[in-house]
This record gives structure tokens, C-alpha cells and sequence, in this order.
């Protein structure tokens, strides 16, 4: 018998969950049906009462993306436990905006389709099932992107979501065979997802192309080796966050257009520090992330040291920076 259900007991205590309202999002595949399983066999019967299932037909794949909520709905409906479905209208993938590729605007579409759920049952948690094995496979995308110390850390275990929603990873640090096991040992069926194996998608090819050649080439010890940096990143850059947080309060100060940052007081921040700052005001101010590039971080940090001081420069996403003397205002035009 598997022993993955006290094992996440022992990663996400019962006392952390039980008798809250909690979103677990299934897809039907191996992952997610282990996700919902593990909870329903470990909630107590209050807390199996507020356990909500949500599922997302996108309607990629026509009949079988059909057949995947289906399933999703027969399962929920079995556990006894209430389920929630959206649909996606037609043609939306052709009609995405944004530039970023059918799995973003998929996954915006899935979440805010979550949201609308949890804001209607008053959730406490959004779980997903992504697990070892997902987490290794982002830490790889993001370096082969490029990316600095907080994208090698790969995805979080834990983090607010909405105000008051936590987006929670329980399986994370398990891997797809630890999940596989159990799923067989319960004799529960799950839905495989066809297009999880074509290279259509960058996280297929990595998945399916790459990580295969690095484990024949280097060893198996490779998986390890991704997670373990990850999880080191993860711990330089809680203290990143610490001193991000410091120059924050002495540095920056927040006003009806945005926020104006004291350059004089970052004379010996080291570059690095400067740049994590502006990364931390864009997050605050939920300006948008997607365009910005190490070029343009850099180039904000260039105008906090600069000795013009009416320097300016225009940020993706319509944000203008403005030196004033002293002062580096930074503003949504």
C-alpha cells in the first residue's frame, strides 16, 4: 500500500486545512485525480463537506476534452463532493490576446474561471497538483529563458492568491512515480491527456526531448540536481526579500500615481538590490511584468544612479520613470 497519504500529512498538516472551503483543481489526469483522492481520504467529514472540485474544458481537443469534465464531474460525484465546470468559449484560442502563447492565455482563462468559483464559496485554499517532477521541469524553462535567483526557485509551495485565498502545492515536493503508485494501489483510473506527449509546446519538448537526453547523457542524479537548486534559490532569495523589504521602507514612498523612490538613499545599494527593488514596486503596483527584460530593470537602475537629474525613460505597459532632483517617480501614464 502506498504511503503517499501520510506522507502529505506530514508535508501539509491536517490542522493547516481542515474545516476550511478548499477549490481542488482537476484536469482528470493522474496528477489532479491523485490530488483530489488524497484529500477526500484524509479530510475529516466537515471538511470533505466544503471540499469543492473545479474543472476547465477548454475545448481543445473537442470529444475527449469533453469526456476529460465528464469524468471529472463522475468522479467528484462518486467522492461525494461538490463540483464546479466551465467551459471556454468557442474559438477563444484564436482569438487570445496578449502575445503570450496558447498556454498562457489557457491558464488565464482556467484561473479566472477559479476565481469566479472562489469568490462564490468563500474558499480559504486553491490546490493544485503540480509535483516534483512539474517543479524540475519549470526550473528548466526558466533557465533556459533566462531568469535571476527568484525564477530558479521554481514554483512556491505556498502563496497568496487572492486576498485571503492561498494557492496551495501540496504534492510538490513528490514525484509523478510516488503518485502513479498510489493511484494504482486504490485502483482509481485517471485520463490521459494525448497532447502531453506531442513537442508542440515548450514544456512538452523539455518534458519529452530534453530532460530524457540530459538523464541519458549526465545521469538520473540530474532531477535531483534541478530540484535541489531550486530549493537553494529559494533560500537566497527569502534573503533577498529581507533586504528588498528594508529598502523599501527607508527608500520608498507611495503616493496617489504611483511611487517615488529617494535615489540619494540607494548610493551604496549594490546594482542587483536596486533592480530586485523595482521588481518588488512593479509587484506591488501590479504593473505588468511579461515585457519587461533584464535590459529595462537595468536601465531603471542606470536612472536611480544617474547624475541627470531630470532624467526619463518609458517602461513597458505605458509606465513612465521621471528623475526630479533627488527623487525617481514612478508613475502608470
Amino acid at each position: 500500500m502506498s504511503d503517499l497519504p501520510q506522507r502529505l500529512l506530514d508535508y501539509w498538516p491536517r490542522s493547516a486545512w481542515q474545516d476550511r472551503t478548499i477549490l481542488v483543481a482537476v484536469s482528470g489526469g493522474a496528477d489532479s485525480v491523485a490530488l483530489v483522492r488524497l484529500l477526500v481520504e484524509l479530510a475529516d467529514p466537515a471538511t470533505r463537506k466544503k471540499l469543492v472540485v473545479v474543472h476547465f474544458n477548454h475545448r481543445l481537443r473537442g470529444e475527449q476534452s469533453d469526456a476529460d469534465a465528464q469524468f471529472v464531474e463522475d468522479l467528484a460525484k462518486g467522492l461525494g463532493v461538490s463540483v464546479r465546470t466551465g467551459i471556454a468559449s468557442g474559438g477563444w484560442h484564436r482569438d487570445a490576446k496578449g502575445g503570450q502563447g496558447l498556454e498562457a492565455n489557457a491558464r488565464g482563462l482556467r484561473y479566472a474561471f477559479f476565481e469566479e468559483v472562489a469568490r462564490e464559496v468563500e474558499a480559504r485554499y486553491l490546490v493544485t497538483a503540480h509535483h516534483r517532477d512539474d517543479q524540475i521541469e519549470t526550473i528548466l524553462h526558466r533557465i533556459l529563458r533566462g531568469t535571476g535567483i527568484a525564477g530558479l526557485g521554481g514554483m512556491q509551495t505556498a502563496r497568496e492568491w487572492l486576498p485571503g485565498v492561498g494557492l496551495v502545492r501540496p504534492l510538490l515536493s513528490f514525484s509523478r512515480d510516488d503518485i502513479i503508485e498510489y493511484l494504482v494501489s486504490i485502483k482509481q483510473v485517471w485520463r490521459e491527456d494525448a497532447s502531453n506527449l506531442t513537442i508542440e509546446f515548450t514544456r512538452n519538448r523539455i518534458r519529452n526531448e530534453l530532460l530524457p537526453y540530459l538523464r541519458d547523457a549526465y545521469g538520473e542524479h540530474v532531477d535531483n540536481a534541478l530540484f535541489r537548486l531550486g530549493q537553494q534559490a529559494r533560500d537566497c532569495q527569502e534573503v533577498i526579500d529581507r533586504q528588498v523589504q528594508t529598502l523599501l521602507d527607508l527608500a520608498v514612498q507611495t503616493s496617489t500615481f504611483g511611487r517615488s523612490v529617494v535615489v540619494r538613499k540607494l548610493a551604496d545599494v549594490p546594482p542587483y538590490l536596486v533592480r530586485e527593488l523595482f521588481v518588488r514596486i512593479w509587484d506591488e503596483q501590479n504593473w505588468p511584468r511579461q515585457e519587461m527584460t533584464q535590459l529595462h530593470w537595468q536601465r531603471l537602475s542606470n536612472l536611480a544612479k544617474s547624475d541627470d537629474p531630470t532624467a526619463t525613460d518609458t517602461l513597458p505597459g505605458d509606465i513612465r520613470a521621471m528623475r526630479d532632483g533627488d527623487v525617481l517617480i514612478l508613475r502608470s501614464v
